[in-house]
């Protein structure tokens, strides 16, 4: 059977599940028929929405995966709104459902449906509801809408250094210190008395990103930071999806898993491979509190 002669819903059995193997052939048919697919993949995130549990309890089921990174790889504008909601739902729910994805693909996923307008992203980053790691995205997805010369630098630049009250988020939280290494990669010259006063409140941990990241973005230049900005931003484009997903761990009885070059971590500027699993069920403190450890030794050895 050729993918030309494959129906819309063949293509979408064949993601509804994971079996162990990647759907090569699938994604392929499902990119030949972009016009016709888009719709349907929307639906699928609204009834991941509608009924999050529903997912959250069937384990095996694949598709709304398939459709975020599907959605993400064709720029349809018409997904960002169910996006942007879905990702705003619990953390809990989100690290079952979309597990690495969260701090992996989904800056590049909102920036690439987002169609120029940033304010889903605003919104998401601004509501202490939202989980830490999916408000990060956001913001670090305004930083992809700069690399991509979709907005001015300025408004985002403008914007991040509002955040550092203290309010936005619990006093544990990693928000400040993952924003500040958005804020490093964006160009911190106009926010560093902020930066400097947030060390000094204790909002931004030295073992996530030191005050010398910053002096060196600064003797660097603004040029130079922003190219590194856009090299991680290319190697999160999503343009190959085949790259981008094939060698994911849940679907090691198909393709080989080799991590693709560039940096593959919302928290890292330099070269990291996150093995992606479809999450399984565990204590949610430990889970969180494994993620917040994983995350400072990461930045702390960030180089």
């Amino acid at each position: 059977m050729t993918q030309a002669s494959l129906s819309i819903d063949e293509i979408l059995v064949a993601f509804k599940f994971n079996d162990g193997v990647y759907q090569r052939e699938m994604v392929d048919a499902a990119i030949e028929r972009r016009d016709d697919i888009i719709p349907r993949l929307i639906e699928i995130l609204q009834q991941v929405l509608a009924d999050p549990d529903a997912y959250v309890e069937n384990e095996d089921l694949m598709d709304h995966i398939y459709a975020l990174m599907l959605l993400g790889h064709f720029r349809a504008e018409a997904a960002h709104g169910v996006i942007a909601d879905l990702f705003s739902i619990s953390e809990e729910s989100l690290d079952d459902l979309y597990g690495d994805i969260v701090t992996g693909d989904l800056p590049a996923i909102l920036a690439n449906t987002c169609g120029g307008s940033l304010e889903r992203m605003k919104t998401m980053a601004l509501d202490a509801e939202v989980g830490d790691y999916a408000r990060l995205s956001a913001l670090e997805g305004m930083a992809y809408a700069v690399a991509d010369d979709m907005t001015l630098r300025e408004e985002v630049v403008t914007l991040f250094g509002t955040l550092f009250t203290g309010r936005e988020a619990d006093n544990d939280s990693d928000f400040w210190g993952l924003l500040a290494n958005t804020i490093c990669e964006v160009y911190p010259e106009e926010n560093m008395p902020i930066i400097e006063k947030a060390y000094e409140d204790g909002l931004i941990s030295q073992g996530m990103i030191e005050i010398k990241d910053f002096e060196r973005a600064l003797k660097e230049g603004r040029a130079a930071t922003l190219d590194k900005l856009r090299a991680k931003r290319e190697a999160y484009a999503l343009d190959d999806l085949h790259a981008s997903m094939a060698w994911w761990a849940c679907f090691e009885g198909g393709e080989e898993l080799i991590a693709p070059a560039g940096p593959t971590d919302l928290f890292l500027s330099d070269t990291y491979a996150p093995t992606m699993t479809k999450p399984k069920k565990q204590d949610k403190g430990k889970k969180k509190k494994k993620r917040k450890q994983a995350n400072a030794s990461k930045r702390k050895n960030r180089r």
